[in-house]
């Protein structure tokens, strides 16, 4: 079902639509919507004293006159558009050639557009000089700048390309066909990434400029993203990395959107999200819980640290052993360690001490045997895990800051590391200080001895074996009898 000329003077008919737009309006009207009613309405009756206008449905022809008065609006303003579009072309060229380039020098009027005179011709160059005009030039220059791909159609745009790729399948058609008699079934109409493509190839077979190529080659790559041809993210979208505007689909000419082009977009159901959401969502949940349950059981912890005593119980001795040897079994220690023992820190008050220079006593604490890393980092053999519970010297500093702690008063009620020579157990009353860190045996019995502890050295236990296992850093190796195998 269409409307408008016959196919065979189709060229004819808009050929004729840009002569009835050079010549009917005047050039000084600035702008298209200023053109009179009157000027549009001459316009449209010459355009039937030219062509017989019909509509076509089916097999059937049905004259102008009888159409819908909607379907005759619709085709009136559809060509009346076009050649007020021809009309601005036709001033920009004016102005380009007979203003600014070659031809500055021969007024239009003698030669070329004798339906113009020399008072329009010299009127309009004067309207053309100004600086608001000569501000729009430049304007326009730098937006049309930014096109590094500009097609090079005919004057029949998309619509005259397409038909010509059209044309050219069939013939290649018809040409494979076995029996040059049969009729070949028209193809259906390219993609708008090949007419795009086609656009812009000179007549020489090579592609208007680099930019241009290498999004054809993008098109052409055979690896090229799985994308549906017809969807609105298709392979010409993919390949200039740019979705089209809603305004208009590149590679068809003008008359369409992205909604007529591709079709109404279906929107998502509400309430429906996607596996990719709801995995999201699960793991945004996990690491949240987990967040949550870290914090709660340092809280525990320390409130079960801070106001029951400890007993000095024997620590239960895990199976596995890590590759940095943090919970490894005595059993599997080396002869060289057996031969100089392993030192380790007993839980108990004690003073802490600072050196600037003069050794001095800046507050009360208690030790902690909560495994080898604090803070992020692993102990050296010579600090000790310590938590400030009463502050002498406040503005003192700590021998380790940390970006949260830098002074001794900042460090009240939380856990810090602290130079082994710089505590001094306070267990034992009087004078002689007991030896903080006394020294194993060179090594224990094969099979692991474990003690019976109270609540709070069976938390304390866990919490150290969970620091490890959380480390990234550590391997562990278990054991057969674990598992129940011997």
């Amino acid at each position: 079902m269409a409307i408008g000329p016959r196919k065979k003077i189709t060229d004819n008919f808009r050929s004729y639509l840009g002569f009835l737009g050079r010549k009917q309006p005047s050039i000084l009207i600035d702008s298209w919507k200023h053109v009179s009613a009157n000027t549009k309405e001459l316009i449209w009756q010459a355009i039937f004293e030219k062509f017989e206008i019909f509509f076509v449905d089916g097999d059937k022809e049905i004259e102008f006159s009888l159409v819908d008065v909607k379907v005759q609006e619709k085709f009136r303003r559809k060509w009346v558009n076009y050649i007020g579009r021809r009309w601005t072309v036709f001033k920009t060229n004016l102005t380009t050639a007979y203003i600014y380039g070659k031809k500055k020098k021969e007024p239009p009027y003698v030669k070329e557009y004798e339906f113009l005179d020399k008072e329009t011709w010299e009127a309009f160059v004067a309207s053309r000089l100004t600086q608001e005009e000569k501000a729009k030039r430049l304007k326009a220059q730098q937006v049309q700048s930014h096109n590094k791909c500009p097609q090079r159609c005919s004057l029949g745009g998309y619509e005259v390309l397409t038909q010509k790729i059209i044309d050219e399948k069939l013939k290649a058609r018809q040409q494979a066909s076995d029996d040059p008699s049969e009729i070949a079934e028209p193809p259906s109409p390219p993609f708008h990434h090949e007419t795009w493509k086609r656009a812009r190839i000179k007549p020489s077979g090579e592609f208007i400029n680099q930019e241009t190529s290498v999004i054809a080659a993008k098109i052409n790559k055979n690896s090229l993203p799985v994308v549906s041809p017809s969807g609105r993210n298709d392979i010409l979208a993919v390949a200039i990395g740019k979705p089209d505007y809603p305004s208009r689909v590149r590679g068809v000419g003008k008359g369409y959107t992205v909604r007529t082009y591709f079709g109404k977009q279906q929107r998502p159901v509400d309430g429906m999200v996607s596996r990719e959401e709801v995995a999201a969502i699960v793991a945004d949940l996990k690491a949240s819980i987990q967040d949550e349950m870290q914090a709660n059981l340092r809280a525990e912890m320390k409130m079960i640290l801070s106001s029951q005593p400890t007993s000095a119980a024997e620590p239960l001795t895990p199976v596995g052993m890590s590759a940095k040897r943090s919970c490894a079994p005595d059993v599997m220690a080396s002869d060289q360690q057996d031969e100089q023992g392993v030192n380790d820190v007993v839980d108990g008050d004690c003073e802490l001490y600072v050196e600037d220079p003069h050794k001095r006593l800046v507050a009360y604490g208690r030790i902690h045997v909560l495994g080898s890393n604090i803070h992020h980092r692993k102990m050296n053999d010579d600090e000790v895990r310590v938590s400030v519970e009463r502050v002498l010297v406040a503005d003192a500093l700590v021998p380790f800051p940390t970006e949260e702690v830098t002074h001794v008063g900042e460090a009240l009620n939380q856990f810090i590391a602290w130079p082994r020579r710089l505590v001094v157990d306070n267990v034992k009353q009087g004078d002689s200080q007991r030896e903080l860190f006394p020294k194993k045996i060179s090594r224990v019995n094969d099979e692991p001895q474990i003690t019976h502890v109270n609540k709070v050295d069976a938390l304390k236990t866990l919490w150290i074996a969970a620091a490890d296992i959380k480390d990234p850093r550590n391997v562990f190796v278990q054991h057969t009898e674990v598992y129940g195998e011997s």
